[in-house]
């Protein structure tokens, strides 16, 4: 049951990496903007999500990193990890809905 997000795990993560670096960079340009309709709640939840993201993100990053570089007992340290890894892709998910509804290309 683990196995799934795990074998799945690099490829979000550099999917989430990849989402945090380019939604910045594309409002910077002007290529994605927030609509006008609801634009105050659309900037709280975009917003949310993207810190949620990063903040999950560099978290995962750094308890992977220490587990496994400093743990003396490996075996435990992952069973300790597993939650957080399985709910990842759920974290991603959720962040990546809410980039669809809050922000739109222009055209």
């Amino acid at each position: 049951m683990f196995l799934l997000p795990l074998i799945f795990l690099p490829f979000i993560f550099f999917m989430a990496i990849n989402r945090l670096i380019r939604i910045p960079v594309a409002l910077c340009r002007g290529e994605l903007h927030v609509p006008a309709l609801r634009h105050r709640m659309l900037v709280v939840a975009g917003t949310g999500a993207y810190l949620l993201l990063l903040t999950y993100t560099a978290s995962l990053f750094v308890a992977i990193c220490k587990v496994i570089l400093f743990a003396p007992d490996a075996l435990a340290a992952w069973l300790h990890l597993v939650v957080y890894v399985a709910a990842y892709p759920l974290v991603y998910l959720a962040a990546a809905w809410v980039f669809y509804y809050a922000l739109k290309k222009h055209t």
